[in-house]
């Protein structure tokens, strides 16, 4: 029982070393077998020493808690050391990590969407995004309407609609060969080209305009091949000449025509055509023979080479710049019917085999005396040069070899 105080004076401390009663019992685990926690002694206060009257009390001293029982129990929290900046730092720890968990929840959101979209998609969204690869192919434009709408509705559209596109026109084809306008340095007459040996066949003689048609239709198909060879060969256009058998007129771009015994055919470039006569070549007077017939449509056929390779139009350019009847132009015209002379020997020397035999050949060998004879004017060369040519022609039947241009003067005489 605690003594009584006396009133005025003040209350007593505990001393220095007088601990504080123990606390109240609390329950704990059973202890293992064969062992059980002592029990802590009690102890009993001392009773504080006098002080004089008018003294006053010291400061309290600190109250030290009693001897921890035996068993577990949980750690008080602590603050942390560091001063008064730990508990601040704590907070920002504890805030990052929950922003950092925030946006690997988002990522993985936004992943999960994705693959759902793809599934939902799946073919139109690979094909559109192949269809956008750069592969020379451009896409329609937009228009302002289509580009203004919601953006739930682009986005089902573009995942249901294809997009159309348009692909680059096909590359243009290789420039076409063209003419060159030369003479003598021509690219016909470069390399050693000449006429197959070839046979060549007909089906009728031309006794009349229709059987005269058919006759020289088929001559033209074994000539298309052989100038058509050789003008490809030489990077040169080639084209097939027109054909029309007439009587004893026929009007033309190059003019009218009266065929008798000064005009057996003629050449027009204006059309690039042939015009053979059943007048001008008669059957009455060279009878079923192909070989003479062969070579007057030879030698209109050998104008055409001339225009196609550009020969012709540069012949006519200088002949009117020298004057169409003038000596200079009158020799031009005569190494241009010469040469037309040469590629018609060439083709009828080199055809082996067909109806062109040897006799038809040598029939044709005795038939070129076709120059100018005693006219006036003098534009197709004499009858010895119009022959020597021919044959110069069927026995060499080399391009270069006929060449007239750069022939002398007087072998084009």
């Amino acid at each position: 029982m605690e003594p009584m105080r006396q009133y005025g004076r003040p209350r007593p401390v505990p001393g220095w070393n007088a601990p504080l009663p123990g606390p109240a019992p609390m329950p704990m685990a059973p202890p293992q077998r064969g062992w059980r926690p002592p029990q802590a002694p009690s102890f009993t206060g001392y009773p504080p020493p006098p002080m004089s009257p008018g003294y006053q009390l010291p400061p309290a001293r600190p109250v030290y808690p009693p001897p921890a029982a035996y068993g577990y129990r949980p750690l008080p929290l602590r603050q942390p050391p560091g001063g008064r900046g730990g508990g601040g730092i704590a907070t920002a720890l504890i805030i990052g990590a929950v922003a950092f968990g925030l946006v690997v929840v988002t990522v993985v959101a936004v992943l999960v969407k994705r693959a759902v979209d793809v599934s939902e998609g799946g073919s139109t969204r690979t094909s559109a995004t192949r269809a956008q690869t750069p592969s020379y192919r451009y896409p329609l434009t937009t228009s302002r309407s289509a580009a203004s709408s919601s953006a739930s509705t682009t986005a089902t559209s573009r995942r249901t609609s294809t997009t159309t596109q348009w692909t680059l026109p096909p590359p243009p084809p290789p420039p076409r060969p063209k003419p060159v306008a030369a003479l003598g340095n021509n690219p016909l007459f470069q390399g050693d080209w000449g006429f197959t040996n070839a046979p060549c066949s007909t089906s009728t003689w031309p006794f009349d305009i229709p059987h005269a048609d058919a006759f020289y239709r088929d001559l033209r198909g074994c000539m298309d091949p052989e100038w058509r060879r050789l003008l490809d060969g030489h990077d040169l256009p080639w084209s097939s000449p027109g054909l029309v058998v007439a009587g004893n007129y026929v009007d033309s771009p190059c003019g009218d025509k009266n065929f008798g015994t000064q005009t057996a055919a003629f050449y027009c470039p204006s059309n690039d055509t042939i015009y053979m006569s059943t007048v001008g070549t008669s059957p009455s007077r060279y009878g079923n023979h192909d070989g003479i017939y062969l070579a007057v449509y030879a030698h209109e056929y050998g104008h055409h080479g001339q225009e196609l390779s550009g020969i012709w139009s540069e012949y006519w350019n200088q002949r009117r710049r020298a004057g169409v009847d003038s000596p200079q132009g009158l020799e031009l015209s005569r190494r241009a019917e010469l040469q037309a002379q040469c590629f018609s020997g060439m083709f009828l020397g080199s055809r082996r085999g067909g109806t062109i035999t040897q006799h038809e050949l040598d029939l044709a060998w005795n038939d070129q005396d076709r120059g100018d004879g005693q006219q006036s004017k003098r534009d197709h060369g004499s009858n010895q040069h119009a022959e020597s040519w021919w044959r110069h022609g069927s026995l060499k039947n080399r391009l270069w070899q006929c060449n007239t241009w750069l022939a002398d003067s007087s072998e084009v005489s």
